[in-house]
């Protein structure tokens, strides 16, 4: 019935509708006489407003040629040439052919296309012709809402001056474009997009030329619309894959300026062209600039310096992007303070003092920069800054992406902070239960070697000591708790506290040693069994040296002669931590002059490659190698000969203490 009714009479035009507030509005009415199913007259009537009138406008019967050449089938479509002929994933390219034929179809100064977002509630500029691009690209509009929206987006409209309805269409906002005609793209009723031509001059556009562009828009929407579903669609793989790939990254590291570099270099330049990161060490202190980073490494120090000169932006803990405009407003006030003081001018009193950039810096920030919070634990933790050069917009595809990279990056990034607190908390407990600084024994050198396994220990099982007992004599101690880190560790400040303590009120060796093993029963569960080898030093005035040694379980000392002959230096006793009754006993013996003394734990002759071990055997090969070496340099050699031994990182703690009587002259 549609078909029979558009023959009948009808009428349509432009009309006044008076509202209640008294204003008259303009309208285009369209008037349309039809039959109901049992063939009485009923009447249409379909009112829009004036400037969406081609919505209803119809083309006068046998109308105009160029009316004609839409109805045509065999026409010529301006839009025929490149319609389907465009890669599919040449959306850009698209889309800029098809504002550069829509302005000349239409004889325009400008055109421009708009993509909706997947909830159609703003528009994107993807393309434009005629109009600074760099400015506009990927600024969006709201289709619906709020006061500068797009509401020419969903039909046809026709704006004869803009001067009269101004922000009509927010796009051409200081453009210098008078008239404009508007048209929807659409696919399956669904607003994809919105194609626009402008001109300079006022009524350059009525509807006709509204119902051409329509009907080129008509025919490119589908194109467009496949082009951007499989833009999309490689967007999403990306951004997957870049996830993917900074989280690698991001999980590799607990090292705070290391994760710090990493946000940055990931975001630059795949996301952004600067970026900053802001960090609060705690609520109530304020943001830090921490990193900065340019995809132009000879910008980074004048970014950096106009960023440290403005205030930092606030710790918002709301999600997603936010619009930062001060270091935009910065840049261009410090070029313009640049420019006037080589002009002779002076300085504007607006300027603020000390920001010395120069205009290129203030090209390189003069776009669009948003601010993401960096959120972990429910604590903002800092900002990731994100800055585009001049007039240039984000697209929200890579805001999303950073949101979700800022995500994953603050809890790297406290992660970081938690490691580096534990780390510093170990590391001072650590470093009390190493001795301090070792003694000076006249007539003798002392050299000591740790190495505590595991990453972070600085202290592990193996422990050593070197102290004055009373006037002329020294102990030493080197040993070796069952098992590594924090709970051998514990062992070891206790054993190393207590020889120092028990040698001191006067117990001789074996004395020292027992009551140190009932130290560590009573512990309880927590025990551990030591070997520790124990001794008392006597430099004599021949240069001389006396040595009172007990050797409990640990590996026995060996002893290089001046003639190059290694021999074990004590007898193997029972170690700590085991047994309630120890029968110990001390050993006396005296290094000659020239002679090494050299103590090692078990992680030195353990040292494995396969089933190859170093052994008592290959220390002392090793040892050999070392007659009329100092004591450094015997303990180097023995640490050497331990690391080349085997490719393997050392799995368990070393200690090497040498000591060596030159005698009365030193070699």
């Amino acid at each position: 019935g549609i078909a029979e009714a558009l023959q009948l009479s009808r009428w349509e035009g432009s009309y006044g509708v008076r509202g209640a507030h008294g204003r008259v509005i303009p309208v285009y009415a369209s008037h349309l006489r039809v039959r109901d199913t049992d063939g009485e007259p009923s009447t249409v009537c379909l009112l829009v407003r004036d400037d969406e009138r081609a919505v209803l406008q119809t083309p006068l019967r046998g109308g105009t040629p160029e009316q004609a050449t839409l109805s045509e089938p065999n026409a010529t479509d301006p839009f025929e040439v490149f319609i389907g002929s465009p890669a599919p994933d040449d959306l850009d390219g698209l889309l800029q052919r098809t504002v550069e034929r829509a302005r000349d179809m239409l004889d325009g100064d400008a055109a421009f296309l708009l993509l909706a977002t997947d909830d159609e509630t703003e528009l994107e500029v993807r393309a434009s012709t005629g109009l600074p691009s760099a400015r506009q690209r990927f600024a969006r509009v709201q289709v619906e809402a709020s006061p500068g929206r797009y509401g020419s987006a969903r039909m046809p409209a026709v704006h004869e001056d803009l001067t009269v309805v101004p922000g009509a269409v927010p796009l051409l906002t200081g453009t210098g474009m008078r008239s404009v005609v508007t048209v929807p793209l659409k696919v399956e009723g669904r607003l994809t997009g919105s194609l626009g031509v402008a001109a300079e001059a006022a009524g350059r556009y009525s509807n006709e030329e509204a119902l051409r562009l329509q009907f080129a828009a008509d025919r490119i929407a589908l194109a467009v619309e496949s082009a951007r579903l499989g833009e999309l669609e490689r967007l999403r793989r990306g951004s997957l894959s870049f996830l993917v790939e900074a989280s690698d990254l991001l999980a590799g590291t607990l090292d705070r300026d290391q994760t710090l570099a990493l946000m940055a270099q990931m975001t630059v330049p795949t996301l952004a062209t600067w970026c900053a990161v802001y960090t609060i060490a705690d609520q109530s202190a304020e943001p830090y600039l921490s990193y900065v980073l340019h995809e132009d490494e000879e910008r980074i120090d004048g970014l950096k310096a106009l960023l440290a000169k403005i205030a930092p932006p606030d710790p918002v803990p709301t999600p997603g992007a936010r619009v930062w405009t001060a270091p935009s407003e910065a840049a261009h006030q410090a070029a313009l303070r640049t420019s006037m003081r080589s002009l002779g001018l002076g300085e504007p009193m607006s300027v603020a003092s000390g920001i010395g950039t120069t205009l290129s810096t203030a090209s390189a920030v003069g776009g669009e920069t948003v601010v993401l919070p960096l959120v972990a634990r429910n604590r903002v933790i800092g900002m990731l800054t994100l800055g585009k050069p001049s007039e240039e917009h984000f697209r929200q595809e890579i805001l999303e992406l950073a949101e979700d990279l800022s995500r994953r990056a603050a809890l790297a990034l406290d992660n970081a902070r938690l490691y580096s607190e534990r780390m510093a908390i170990s590391q001072s407990l650590q470093r009390s239960l190493l001795p301090p600084e070792l003694p000076q024994i006249p007539g003798v050198e002392v050299e000591v070697i740790y190495r505590a396994a595991g990453e972070g220990n600085e202290v592990g099982g193996d422990f050593y000591d070197l102290f004055p007992i009373r006037d002329g004599a020294y102990g030493f101690a080197i040993g070796d708790v069952c098992g590594t880190g924090p709970e051998a560790a514990a062992v070891t400040g206790l054993a190393r506290h207590a020889l120092r303590l028990l040698a001191r009120e006067g117990f001789g060796g074996p004395a020292v040693l027992e009551r140190l093993n009932a130290a560590i029963l009573d512990e309880g569960a927590r025990s551990r069994f030591l070997t520790l080898l124990y001794g008392e030093l006597w430099p004599q005035e021949d240069g001389s040296a006396v040595l009172k040694i007990v050797c409990a379980g640990h590996p026995l000392p060996l002893r290089l002669r001046q003639d190059g002959t290694v021999e074990p230096y004590a007898e193997p006793q029972p170690l700590l931590g085991v047994m309630d009754d120890l029968e110990l006993y001390e050993q006396t013996m005296t290094l000659d002059p020239g002679d090494v003394l050299l103590c090692v734990t078990d992680g030195v002759t353990e040292r494995r490659e396969g089933t190859r071990m170093l052994g008592d055997d290959g220390l002392a090969d090793v040892l050999t190698t070392c007659t009329g070496l100092t004591a450094g340099a015997v303990a180097a050699r023995i640490m050497r000969a331990v690391e080349r031994f085997a490719t393997d990182a050392p799995s368990d703690d070393m200690a090497i203490l040498a000591m060596r009587v030159p005698g009365l002259h030193k070699e």
